[in-house]
């Protein structure tokens, strides 16, 4: 908040014609009035604060966590790699079948539902 108080001053500065200053200026001439008086001494009050002020706030972790992913299901009938359990059908990566899905090598450790394991070894897309 006071980088956009500091910010909206030197803004004001601009659009009244002072333009660019070296650090340290105002950038207006002394003696133009009371109202510049006024608005130099606001201006230093502001950067002083703001010099005083820690150049980034911490914020808590918390706010900035990213949500968790939701947990992948796989198929527990096969291991090695994560089969969509919801999937109409897999095939083996590289075969003749039309999918829609696609695997590479995996052990079959329960009912061969996809019909992988052509030989009944155990180990599927080998």
């Amino acid at each position: 908040m006071r980088i956009l108080a500091v910010a909206g001053v030197l803004c004001l500065a601009l659009i009244a014609g002072a333009g660019c200053a070296e650090e340290g200026e105002t950038g207006f001439s002394p003696g133009v009035g009371a109202e510049t008086d006024e608005f130099d001494r606001e201006l230093e009050e502001l950067e002083k604060e703001f010099e005083s002020e820690p150049e980034s706030e911490e914020f808590e972790e918390e706010e900035f966590e990213s949500e968790p992913e939701p947990a992948t299901e796989c198929d527990s009938s096969y291991e090695g790699a994560c089969l969509d359990p919801y999937a109409s059908d897999y095939d083996c990566e590289g075969g003749s079948g039309d999918g829609p899905s696609y695997t590479g090598p995996v052990e079959v450790v329960g009912d061969d539902h996809y019909g992988l394991d052509r030989d009944g070894d155990g180990y599927a897309c080998e």
